[in-house]
């Protein structure tokens, strides 16, 4: 655990130093790209353990990094979510994802939001390559489509929480959503606004 927090820590100076929107141009693809600098980070609120060979047993947590994304192709505007995915007990394989990450359901403010991904890799969005920084080198992506008025509603609220739908639904919460992070999040929304 100390860390994550090492890393979050490091991770939240550099975007300190930075403009907290960023506006590339794909190369190779030719789509804008606006997204918010700091990711928030969402943890499960327990640790999970993980038996691993001989007696020793990993105790981890399983950690969600989220991110919001303007996609502009030639004017035409999408909104996205990237949830990069860090499970200490997923193993990757080229045929599978994190399991229940198909559909999640926002909840904060009595209010709930469900969201269906739209894909496992950059490509989905027209990017030729990663967006966001990843906490970790397991970490997967997934990203959501969203309209402005769903990432207006995670700026809006102290703190947020979804959930993933599936056999084993996880309840994830606000582990590190620091002022950075949702002070991103609002200048993204102002800059995409105008």
């Amino acid at each position: 655990m100390a860390f994550s927090i090492a890393v979050l820590t490091i991770l939240s100076a550099c975007a300190a130093e930075q403009q907290p929107v960023v506006e590339k141009l794909d190369e190779l693809t030719a789509v804008t790209i606006t997204f918010s600098r700091t990711p928030i980070i969402m943890s499960t609120d327990t640790s999970l353990e993980l038996a691993t060979a001989g007696d020793h047993v990993q105790i981890g947590r399983d950690y969600v990094q989220i991110g919001a994304i303007e996609v502009n192709r030639m004017g035409t505007l999408q909104y996205y979510l990237w949830l990069g995915i860090s499970e200490v007990k997923y193993t990757e394989s080229a045929d599978t994802h994190p399991n229940g990450f198909e559909s999640i359901v926002f909840i904060a403010g009595g209010e709930e939001f469900q969201l269906d991904v739209r894909g496992w890799t950059q490509e989905t969005i027209g990017a030729s390559e990663p967006v966001y920084e990843k906490l970790f080198r397991n970490t997967v992506d997934a990203y959501y489509e969203v309209t402005l008025e769903q990432i207006q509603f995670l700026t809006d609220v102290d703190s947020i929480k979804f959930r993933t739908i599936g056999p084993a639904p996880k309840e994830y919460v606000s582990w590190y959503r620091s002022i950075t992070a949702k002070d991103d999040l609002a200048e993204f929304l102002s800059t995409v606004q105008q």
